[in-house]
């Protein structure tokens, strides 16, 4: 895993350090290739050799303004500079930084953000959007506070804040939010509310940070709702401005946040099937019903097998009836399911446009493996939940993953030893790799 330095408002970032402008312990001051300035927000400013990537940031930082702004009750423009350096292969900065960084630099009556993403960073959209949220929240934050210097409490800002606001301005189009709700509801394990506002820092593992993200998501979202809740969101982000303000915000109580919860987890199964449910649902949807005549015997057969049947009007009738019934599912379907469903609804179509069939035979037994493939993979990937909500210390709160970290480090360990390979090291990477 990578490491990272997790300072300032949790922020998952690299190098991270504050000072005063003049003051050379502050750190290099971010230059290199030319520089774009924002044709709405003149203190949003971009440095790179990328053209594309550079009117993304730019784009992002107007996105994110525009959609925050009426939450937060903000002005028209940005208080706080952000500057952010998309780091190319041909940039000179790649001789001593190659991954995500980000540095405060406090002056006056302003402070300035200045971050640095490569241009190949898996997690850069992300990375930005983050600093465009805390430079907003900042905005709110010390609306009253005229000076900054070392003393200026960065940390004021909570982790769950900058990181529920961040994934509210985003769709969760995988779902991942509901299924881990779910999940952590049905074994009793969802965070309550006082660890969610404990936590100081982002996770840097996958799994963890995700987890994070998605708890922080559910607790910004039920307390931006409109009416008296986000009334009281307003007077919670106004007291910390406020002359002796105690910045102390009307949660809801442990059990209406355990209800939250609950609802959200409801309201994602009516938005998307869980794995099991498209399953069943497929399994239900596969059987093809017809008949040659009025008067003839009703016929049935699979998706699987309808290639192999000989073709009538009537069967290519009620194969198109089914392309109907596979494209209405993969709207709803689990994502792992999205794939199979439409190498199925292309087997059919094929079927149904094509003279000869053995094309059509080919691709729905392509369409069968990969069916049979992600049953056999789900299987595993519950073996290994399974195994790891056995297996993990209860007695241990400081990390939920304890066991999890553990089994990853222990697995590194053996990786370096090839004279003993672990057997069950590829199942576990490729379950990994699914969460």
């Amino acid at each position: 895993m990578k490491a990272r330095l997790l300072l300032l408002i949790g922020l998952m970032l690299v190098g991270l350090r504050s000072g005063r402008a003049d003051d050379p312990a502050a750190g290099p001051t971010l230059s290199p290739p030319p520089t774009s300035t924002s044709n709405v927000y003149s203190q949003v400013t971009c440095t790179t050799n990328d053209g594309a990537a550079c009117a993304d940031a730019l784009q992002l930082a107007s996105d994110t303004r525009e959609a925050l702004a009426p939450l937060l009750k903000l002005g028209p423009d940005w208080r706080f500079p952000v500057h952010i350096h998309v780091l190319t292969p041909d940039d000179p900065l790649n001789e001593t930084l190659h991954h995500e960084a980000a540095q405060v630099v406090l002056q006056g009556d302003t402070m300035t953000l200045d971050a640095v993403v490569p241009v190949d960073d898996p997690n850069a959209r992300e990375f930005v959007q983050r600093q465009y949220v805390t430079a907003l929240l900042w905005e709110r934050f010390f609306a009253k506070t005229t000076k900054f210097d070392e003393t200026t409490p960065l940390d004021l800002v909570p982790l769950w804040l900058v990181e529920g606001l961040r994934e509210w301005l985003n769709e969760d189009t995988t779902h991942n939010r509901e299924a881990i709700a779910r999940r952590a509801l049905r074994n009793q394990t969802a965070p309550t509310l006082a660890e969610i506002t404990c936590w100081k820092t982002l996770s840097d593992d996958r799994l963890l940070g995700l987890w994070q993200r998605a708890f922080s998501f559910y607790l910004v979202d039920s307390l931006t709702r409109e009416g008296a809740r986000r009334d009281d969101f307003q007077q919670w982000l106004d007291s910390f401005s406020s002359p002796g303000g105690s910045g102390q915000l009307h949660f809801p109580t442990e059990a209406n946040w355990q209800q939250e919860l609950a609802e959200a987890s409801a309201r994602g199964r009516n938005v998307v099937y869980t794995w099991q449910e498209t399953s069943e649902e497929l399994t239900q949807d596969e059987t093809i019903t017809y008949a040659e005549s009025k008067t003839a015997p009703v016929k049935t057969c699979t998706i699987d097998t309808v290639g192999t049947i000989k073709r009538t009007p009537e069967l290519l009738q009620a194969v198109q009836e089914r392309i109907e019934v596979l494209t209405a599912l993969e709207l709803r379907a689990h994502p792992s399911w999205h794939s199979i469903l439409e190498a199925y609804r292309t087997a059919l179509t094929a079927l149904l446009e094509e003279t000869d069939a053995s094309r059509a035979e080919r691709l729905l037994a392509i369409a069968h493996g990969l069916r049979e493939g992600e049953i056999e993979n789900h299987q595993k990937l519950v073996d290994y939940i399974n195994w790891f909500e056995v297996t993990r210390d209860f007695g241990d709160t400081s990390s939920r993953f304890r066991t999890y970290f553990a089994t990853a480090k222990r697995l590194e360990q053996v990786q370096a030893d090839p004279a003993h390979p672990n057997p069950i090291r590829a199942s576990l990477l490729q379950v990994e790799s699914r969460l």
